[in-house]
């Protein structure tokens, strides 16, 4: 294929939004995008390689696998090594053990099923984890290794490649619209779900080919072509491309169901600008610029160094560094992106071609990915001397915490996602709504709502059971659920709850979640359950939330200081929404309303320590989640007063 250089500016577009984005989040919402950009370049650029050689016959699994690897390991070597030695001086057990579980998935190019798997109710924040931005290089390579055995099989079948091209088109656009209404975080990390945009890319390829390679010459391509000499019409394409990722930018932020519907609006402006051609407005006199074209080579390895380092930054100052240290952090990318092109990636690529080069680079990836993976098994190599500190055995304990530590008294047999598999149970345990001899309350939400079990177990009156129905992100609701969970747990732990409480008719319902409280309807949700035979409805408002968590606020913050209430890293929001809620249903007959915040935030910041616990024991354990011991402080300092105890 003849080499563009409109294509590289087309990247260096790309991995800037992506690294504006990560750097820059208020800056420029929609950078995220450009991931979408580079799927569609590495969609037109590999099957543009890969329908030229078979068209030619001489199409060969082991050149092409082999040039994969030449392009693609080298600089994923260097990054990898470069974070796991920097997690080995910097990083707590807990933390490298992550580490390394993401670089065995980033070596092994299954980081998007890793990042999605672990993606359940109590993941860490994602600005955390260093190597988060592999599950776009995922993708690709599922792509690179499903597509060429596609397109060779149909080669060789004399089934035509653009109706290939289109059926998958069609096939993973569908699984996209379909499971964005179900499945947000799958459908962001699945392939299925992304194959039609490297897809667009390869129909851009086909077209591209000589008419004479065409297997079966359609009206389409025909027609397709005969625009494309018009110089107003190629002048157009550039242009509305331009226009079309320029909007993404600017428009499409993370509120927005991505990718969905949202994305063809990336993929289309990616798709016009290649098809528009090298001497079209836009690809002559912005994408061609030399300083451009430069960025576009080096994207690659730009992309990689990039994120790791603003996320270690992040985790070692507990908080979003300032913009100077971000910036800073963006340079030092930049350099680091260059020499690895010029001393690796270049020299490898396009250097003499050695047979060891290839088995050597897959070894030493497979020892890198190794390296990951016993680090995991092996809970993040204890005998490191980061670990040998006070605060790392307080992050352990959280951790821990987090893993298994709150099995019982969270009572997890009560929610209808599995904790360890994430999966969706058919039933929960009986126990879970077993009448009292003298009644029952009912305790009903998401996992914000299993946090107060020991709080209002701690409260109840003798012979009144609790019951307990609370599903890990599923908020009480009449119907309908958050597109987010995946599997219609929440429509079954919902209708399960109302049965069992038009059955049991409690004395007391308490409804919590975790937070965007003021956007939902209480007082119709109260007075619903009222009719089914509640006595008192009860709704708890927000806890506060740190990021990325307590215990690591607490670390890099307040170690040593003695202070039991912490500022740093409160996400904001959550006291206003918590304050229209106390507005909005004071004088409600329907419902009580409980302030946690009211109760535990003053200008000072929230309680952060149980006050009174010995030894000091934190109020969540990690962003917003009371421990045991924080739960029943506040059943005892705010639930109390509120409850009928006697």
């Amino acid at each position: 294929m003849k080499y563009r250089a409109d294509i590289d500016g087309l990247r260096a577009i790309a991995v800037l939004a992506v690294v504006a984005f990560h750097a820059f989040p208020d800056w420029v919402p929609g950078g995220f995008v450009g991931v979408d950009l580079f799927f569609v370049i590495s969609g037109y650029l590999i099957s543009g390689i890969i329908f030229h050689a078979l068209e030619r016959g001489d199409f060969s699994f082991v050149d092409f696998y082999g040039r994969r690897v030449r392009r693609i390991f080298p600089a994923l070597v260097i990054v990898l090594i470069g974070v796991y030695v920097a997690g080995w001086f910097l990083l707590f057990a807990d933390r490298f053990a992550e580490l390394g579980k993401h670089t065995a998935g980033g070596a092994g190019f299954v980081a998007n099923f890793v990042l999605w798997r672990e993606a359940g109710y109590f993941d860490g924040a994602s600005d955390t984890k260093p190597l988060l931005h592999l599950w776009s290089l995922g993708v690709e390579e599922q792509f690179y290794l499903l597509w060429p055995v596609l397109a060779w099989m149909a080669w060789k079948r004399r089934f035509d490649l653009l109706a290939l091209t289109l059926v998958v088109w069609t096939a993973s656009m569908y699984f996209n619209l379909d499971r964005i209404r179900r499945d947000l975080v799958g459908t962001f990390y699945a392939p299925h779900t992304r194959f039609w945009e490297l897809m667009s890319g390869a129909a851009l390829a086909y077209a591209a080919l000589p008419r004479s390679q065409w297997r079966v010459t359609t009206w389409l391509i025909d027609h397709y072509r005969m625009m494309l000499q018009s110089p107003l019409v190629r002048l157009a394409a550039s242009l509305s491309g331009a226009v079309l990722i320029v909007f993404s930018v600017v428009a499409i932020d993370q509120s927005r169901h991505f990718p969905g519907r949202w994305a063809v609006l990336p993929v289309a402006g990616a798709a016009l600008l290649i098809a528009a051609g090298p001497d079209s407005l836009i690809n002559r006199r912005v994408l061609s610029l030399r300083l451009v074209v430069g960025i576009g080579l080096i994207s690659y390895p730009l992309y990689l160094w990039h994120w790791p380092l603003l996320s270690m930054l992040r985790l070692m100052a507990g908080e979003t560094p300032p913009a100077w240290v971000r910036t800073a952090a963006v340079g030092a990318s930049f350099v680091l992106a260059w020499l690895t092109y010029r001393v690796i990636e270049r020299p490898i690529r396009l250097g003499p071609r050695r047979e060891w080069i290839v088995p050597a680079l897959c070894l030493l990836l497979a020892a890198v990915g190794g390296a990951g993976y016993y680090t995991y098994q092996h809970d993040g190599l204890w005998d490191r001397a980061v670990n040998r500190t006070d605060k790392s055995a307080f992050s352990a304990y959280y951790q821990a915490m987090r893993r298994t530590g709150i099995t019982v008294p969270y009572r997890l047999e009560c929610d209808f996602m599995a904790p360890v598999t994430d999966t969706v149970r058919d039933e929960i345990a009986p126990g879970c709504t077993t009448p009292g001899r003298n009644g029952t309350w009912f305790l009903w939400g998401d996992s914000h709502a299993q946090a107060l079990s020991p709080a209002v177990t701690s409260l109840l009156p003798d012979g009144v059971a609790l019951a307990q129905v609370a599903t890990s992100s599923c908020r009480p609701s009449l119907g309908g659920t958050d597109l987010h969970v995946p599997g219609g747990r929440c429509d079954r732990a919902n209708s399960y709850a109302l049965e069992k409480i038009r059955e049991l008719r409690p004395r007391v319902l308490i409804l919590a979640q975790n937070g965007d409280h003021s956007q939902t309807d209480w007082e119709a949700l109260a007075l619903k359950v009222r009719e089914l035979g509640v006595g008192q409805v009860v709704v708890v408002g927000p806890v506060p939330m740190w990021s990325p968590s307590l215990p690591e606020v607490y670390i890099n913050r307040y170690w040593g200081s003695g202070a039991d209430r912490a500022s740093y890293g409160l996400v904001p929001g959550r006291a206003e929404d918590d304050a229209l809620m106390r507005t909005r249903y004071e004088r409600s007959s329907a419902l009580t309303y409980v302030s946690i915040m009211n109760r535990v935030c003053n200008d000072a910041g929230c309680l952060a320590v149980v006050p009174g616990s010995n030894p000091p024991e934190l109020m969540t354990f990690d962003a917003s989640h009371l421990t045991p011991l924080g739960s029943r402080f506040v059943g005892d300092q705010v639930l109390r007063s509120v409850l009928p105890t006697q």
